[in-house]
């Protein structure tokens, strides 16, 4: 006979089980890291200019720094011309990420209406996430991008025509970006000279600047919403019998 000490027992086995993926899923965030990241233009007909700035340095782009403080030299990501410029981010927790950018044009001001981003991960040199957005605009609204664009070995590569990028059980997805030059009266960016072309340190010129956003989030595997759905599925039977009368 089944009593309700039983029925309590069985249901938190059975909810043990379903929940069991979602923890799993938390825990398996590790191993997700941004390792690059590239600002490029876009012409009005969505074709990159060939123009723009990656985190490897020694090479033919210049160099794109990353801060975690608009502002704030001192919380430059990568710094200087060589190893050093290249960036290795951490993200395996789950939750929100900001970063800010600062680069140099040299004293050139930026030529297109728009700007594209890719965003590396894990080390691999493929895009995960490709995005542009208009150019000198406050809070605009990334669009996913897929033409050819500037990887970050000064290379051409396709971008990924995507706002998000999955690793495993952890799903990275862009939800801002922006890009201003050095002449924009934007508040964002009133900003002081603190990078160089190819260095990390003050040369006199106005910097461009912006910032991302992005949301890390722990995504439970398709057997894993299966788990959860039977566990719930056979909670429901169960206690669907124990309510029925019994016979006269």
């Amino acid at each position: 006979m089944k009593t309700a000490f039983s029925f309590a027992r069985l249901g938190a086995v059975v909810m043990s089980a379903a929940f069991c993926g979602p923890v799993m899923s938390s825990a398996s965030a590790a191993g997700l890291s941004l390792t690059g990241a590239s600002v490029y233009d876009i012409n009005s007909a969505g074709n990159y200019m060939f123009n723009g700035w990656d985190t490897t340095g020694n090479n033919n782009a210049a160099n794109l720094y990353l801060l975690t403080a608009p502002n704030d030299a001192g919380s430059l990501i990568n710094s200087g011309n060589g190893a050093a410029a290249s960036i290795n981010q951490d993200l395996s927790s789950p939750g929100t990420y900001t970063f800010y950018f600062r680069a140099d044009g040299g004293g050139f001001n930026w030529p297109a209406p728009s700007a594209g981003l890719n965003l590396f991960f894990n080390g691999v040199n493929t895009a995960g996430i490709s995005a542009y957005v208009p150019f000198n605009t406050i809070d605009p609204a990334p669009a996913a991008y897929g033409n050819a664009s500037l990887g970050i070995s000064s290379d051409v590569i396709l971008g990924a025509n995507s706002l998000s990028f999955r690793s495993g059980d952890t799903q990275i997805t862009l939800s801002n970006f922006a890009w201003f030059d050095y002449r924009n009266p934007a508040a964002p960016n009133a900003v002081p000279d603190l990078v160089d072309v190819f260095g990390s340190t003050p040369n006199g010129l106005g910097d461009y600047s912006g910032s991302f956003t992005v949301n890390v989030t722990a995504v439970p595997e398709p057997e894993q919403w299966a788990m959860m759905a039977g566990g719930i599925a056979l909670l429901a039977a169960f206690g669907k019998r124990r309510r029925k009368p019994a016979a006269g």
